[in-house]
């Protein structure tokens, strides 16, 4: 059966003016006109016999519709492991509506959509008992992503003034740090490295430990890299002890700030 945000081979079966029908999987789909390279590119339009990668957007319509541009394949590869998270630590029901763009604007750069799809699931609050989704618009500012991202770079910056090495990743170009993730207890900071011309879906993930100069990198979505600590499968040496401090029940939980910012 397809499912949405997942990525398949397509055969082009029929054109017409509105699109592509497609066979996928042993099921059809549709890929609409715009939702087809050559809506807005130089790409010839599609025939039959065309094999291609595409999205299915909506597997719920009949035919399934289904996306071949490059930017919708990038969002689903980055929302694919939203929905595992959400299965395996249940969200409490309530999330977040966000005024994306007027944080976008602030912040001076476009966010990854499994970060959005994240916060508008779950809210800001704490996974596995240990990694604090950073949210914007938190009632407390050490929680707040817009505030701890001019907060960060000024701490940042003053460590490299003063000596401390500066990670090799941020020397190229204009690249830059949007922190997303907080280590309660340890201090660490999870990172976007954020970097001109490549897409929000495509950053990778930078940690700076809480207490000292280190750092790790991980070609991966945040969703992906919470869902590997929840299910502890992560290889970063700052979470790999989650079982020796949080019980099997608080490894699947999410507590939100609603609720702890309450207390």
């Amino acid at each position: 059966m397809l499912a949405d945000h997942q990525e398949y081979e397509v055969v082009v079966t029929a054109v017409a003016p509105a699109g592509a029908a497609v066979h996928a999987d042993g099921h059809d789909g549709f890929i609409d006109q715009a939702k087809h390279p050559s809506w807005r590119s130089d790409t010839p339009r599609p025939v039959v016999g065309d094999r291609m990668r595409a999205v299915v957007l909506d597997s719920s319509r009949t035919p399934a519709r289904f996306s071949a541009l490059p930017g919708d394949l990038r969002i689903a590869r980055s929302l694919r492991h939203t929905e595992p998270l959400s299965r395996l630590c249940p969200p409490p029901g309530g999330g977040r509506t966000v005024k994306w763009a007027a944080v976008e604007k602030e912040l001076g750069v476009e966010l990854p959509a499994d970060y959005k799809r994240l916060v508008e699931t779950y809210g800001g609050g704490v996974f596995a008992g240990a990694l604090w989704l950073l949210e914007p618009g938190c009632p407390d500012p050490l929680y707040d992503m817009v505030i701890q991202t001019a907060e960060r770079g000024e701490i940042l910056a003053e460590l490299w003034e003063s000596g401390e090495d500066k990670p090799s990743e941020l020397h190229e170009g204009n690249a830059g740090l949007v922190p997303w993730g907080y280590a309660e207890g340890g201090g660490h900071y999870l990172y976007w490295l954020v970097r001109p011309g490549v897409e929000p879906e495509e950053w990778t993930i930078i940690l700076n430990e809480g207490r000292g100069p280190l750092w790790e990198t991980y070609p991966m979505s945040c969703s992906q890299f919470l869902l590997e600590v929840v299910a502890g499968t992560t290889t970063s040496f700052y979470f790999t002890d989650l079982d020796d401090i949080v019980t099997p029940d608080d490894r699947t939980r999410f507590e939100p700030n609603s609720r702890i910012l309450s207390q």
